[in-house]
């Protein structure tokens, strides 16, 4: 870990006076992830677009950084932005991240949508990715774009999807091996279960139907576990507001106005 904490790389859409909702993204991606949404949110809200870690034009934090120090790390960028209080948007990984921010900084949160992640990481899912990195270092990154984008979108998807699924593939491989490993030893060492009774504030929990990677009861635990939480399930696979972006603009977008 660096002994500085340098704010990621980020972009800000929409009238500042709006309500601040700051858009975390799945790992190998980044923020151009959202792009599907913005056109529709940025007339509603003030849009905090981040590059976490490693990933897009941030640098990655160094050394073996949990969530909660990406969770820092996204304090700090928001502090030098004069964002105060936001609702966190997060799938996946950024979902992840979402859960270590509003526990670790819960007076600034307004409202969480959790999509397509849990909130531990068992022992043979940590096998799971251990092996995703082994297959990184021996067969090299289009290996692992390939296998990443089977991961995320099923056979009937990237048929009827190709440019959309070409267009996703082009952040995995924009994404460094540092950026990627760095957020899978995070991800390893996450377990946040016993801890999400302390969330307060309304959140929406998101699942995909065909999910392949987070099954749809794993967010279903998340979401039992927050007190008051609403649950969806969306007609997609991991990438929710990318196979679903319609629905998942729609539904969060109206539980933020809520």
């Amino acid at each position: 870990m660096n002994a500085e904490i340098v704010p990621l790389a980020a972009e800000s859409l929409g009238k500042d006076e709006h309500h601040a909702v700051v858009l975390l993204h799945p790992i190998c991606a980044n923020r151009d992830i959202w792009r599907l949404q913005l056109p529709v949110w940025s007339k509603s809200f003030r849009l905090v677009l981040v590059d976490l870690p490693g990933h897009g034009f941030s640098k990655p934090l160094g050394g073996t950084p949990t969530l909660t120090d990406f969770a820092r790390q996204l304090a700090v960028t928001l502090t030098r932005a004069g964002v105060d209080q936001v609702s966190l948007v997060g799938v996946s990984l950024g979902a992840m991240l979402a859960q270590a921010f509003a526990l670790e900084f819960p007076e600034r949160i307004r409202k969480l949508v959790l999509a397509n992640a849990g909130a531990v990481t068992p022992e043979p899912v940590v096998a799971l990715w251990n092996e995703r990195q082994r297959s990184y270092r021996e067969f090299g990154a289009e290996q692992h774009v390939r296998s990443t984008i089977e991961r995320w979108f099923d056979d009937d998807y990237r048929a009827r999807a190709p440019l959309t699924v070409k267009w996703i593939e082009s952040l995995v491989r924009g994404t460094t091996q540092a950026g990627y490993f760095e957020a899978v030893d995070a991800i390893k060492v996450m377990n946040h279960v016993a801890r999400l009774q302390e969330i307060s504030v309304p959140t929406l929990v998101v699942a995909g139907e065909k999910d392949a990677a987070v099954k749809p009861e794993i967010c279903a635990k998340v979401a039992e576990a927050i007190t008051g939480a609403r649950f969806v399930v969306l007609p997609s696979g991991h990438i929710s507001n990318v196979e679903a972006a319609a629905e998942f603009t729609e539904v969060v977008g109206q539980f933020l106005l809520s």
